[in-house]
């Protein structure tokens, strides 16, 4: 019977949150799944928050604090399964999801790797928007350009390629997530399981809340970079100029949506001086749509 390993890291969390994540991920009946708890040096053991849990799928490994990263190497390095996900202590596994994921790669043939869509909650976990995608087969570039929005915990690969992806990259602070995602689809083809798998619950506290728009573009810069490097063939490609426009003009739109106007500027000229002729269409279609706004609501 395959197993699969559901790897989940634990720091400072809500006790609550974490019995909800860790019930919902036990709750899994259509496949064999252990679950690895990394305890990243809470003050609280999570052994003892979960003393009452005496599922044997659990295994709770107490390590020293080094972080988020850090402690997803640790829960690499434990597991023994034949396919793994990643989940976060504030997040919740749709019923039968992992099954699911596993039929749907196992269809596609050894090596694949497959994703479902993911929930996007509030703290309550009262649903707001669904991440969903249709890429299949080799996705580096869809993903790499910003065309396949989709998150870790969506994702179940098989061990075979996360052992060639090797670890984290413990010097991210932010988008480590991003970069390891993007290494493993380097190694590995992808199919699509066409429905929610996880409810990801977005809290003050959350990474991806709590960081500055100026630590996203640094983020994702060094992602490229790091890209780039195992790729250098690509070097001086429409690839590598197309994907930083993409990632600038994102981060362009971002400060715009915090009024920080000077910073979204600096960002699209970093944008235009990858792709002149790209950003200058689509400054010139965003007036044009702007002046047309303007005319219809002039009486």
């Amino acid at each position: 019977m395959t197993l699969v390993s559901i790897i989940m890291t634990a720091w400072k969390p809500r006790e609550d949150w974490l019995r909800e994540a860790v019930a919902s991920v036990l709750a899994e009946r259509e496949c064999d799944i252990e679950l690895v708890l990394i305890d990243d040096g809470n003050d609280l053991p999570i052994r003892d928050m979960l003393a009452d849990v005496s599922d044997p799928s659990l295994r709770v490994i107490r390590i020293a604090h080094g972080g988020h990263y850090a402690a997803r190497n640790a829960g690499l390095k434990a597991a023994r399964g034949d396919y793994a996900r990643f989940f976060d202590a504030d997040d919740v596994a749709v019923e039968g999801s992992t099954g699911r994921l596993l039929a749907a790669a196992q269809a596609h043939g050894p090596g694949t790797a497959a994703y479902g869509w993911t929930q996007m909650c509030d703290d309550q976990l009262a649903p707001y928007r669904l991440l969903s995608g249709d890429c299949q087969g080799d996705v580096v570039e869809d993903f790499l350009l910003n065309r396949f929005d989709v998150y870790i915990h969506g994702i179940l690969f098989p061990r075979a390629a996360l052992d060639r992806v090797g670890a984290w990259n413990e010097t991210y602070r932010l988008m480590g997530d991003r970069d390891f995602v993007l290494r493993a689809f380097e190694q590995a083809p992808v199919c699509r399981l066409a429905e929610a798998v996880t409810l990801y619950r977005r809290h003050p506290a959350s990474i991806t809340r709590s960081a500055s728009a100026a630590d996203a573009v640094r983020a994702g810069l060094q992602v490229l970079e790091d890209y780039f490097a195992r790729h250098p063939e690509h070097r001086g490609s429409n690839l590598e100029r197309t994907a930083y426009k993409n990632l600038h003009l994102l981060r362009c739109r971002q400060f715009l949506r915090l009024r920080d106007f000077p910073a979204a500027i600096r960002q699209l000229a970093l944008a235009a001086r990858r792709d002149p002729a790209a950003v200058t269409a689509l400054v010139l279609r965003s007036l044009a749509r702007r002046v047309t706004r303007s005319r219809r609501r002039t009486p």
